[in-house]
């Protein structure tokens, strides 16, 4: 397997599109039977899958994943932070900022 630098949106989408047709057909489940299950359109499965239409909602995708029992990998997507943004900021009221030396301070 190569690996491939995925820079654009639309590199992203395809990987994804085509990651997710992996889990469907590993799953043994048609288009029609995913669009049935997730209530997501034939249509629109049938489009993403080809690449034609890069443009689905969030929670499409998140139904589809769904249906191949995948949604749980979300979380590894954008994992909890290990301390809150509102923790963090009251540490870093105690670091010390950088110091300012005035002109007295350089002369020996």
């Amino acid at each position: 397997m190569t690996t491939k630098s995925y820079t654009t949106n639309q590199d992203f989408i395809l990987l994804l599109s085509q990651r997710l047709k992996e889990y469907r057909l590993a799953a043994r489940i048609s288009q029609k039977e995913m669009a049935e299950r997730s209530g997501v359109s034939l249509t629109t499965i049938s489009h993403l899958e080809q690449g034609v239409n890069q443009n689905i909602t969030l929670n499409n995708f998140i139904s589809l994943l769904r249906v191949v029992g995948m949604e749980q990998r979300l979380n590894n997507l954008l994992p909890e932070l290990p301390m809150p943004p509102m923790a963090l900021k009251q540490i870093n009221k105690y670091i010390p900022k950088r110091v300012r030396r005035n002109s007295h301070d350089t002369e020996s």
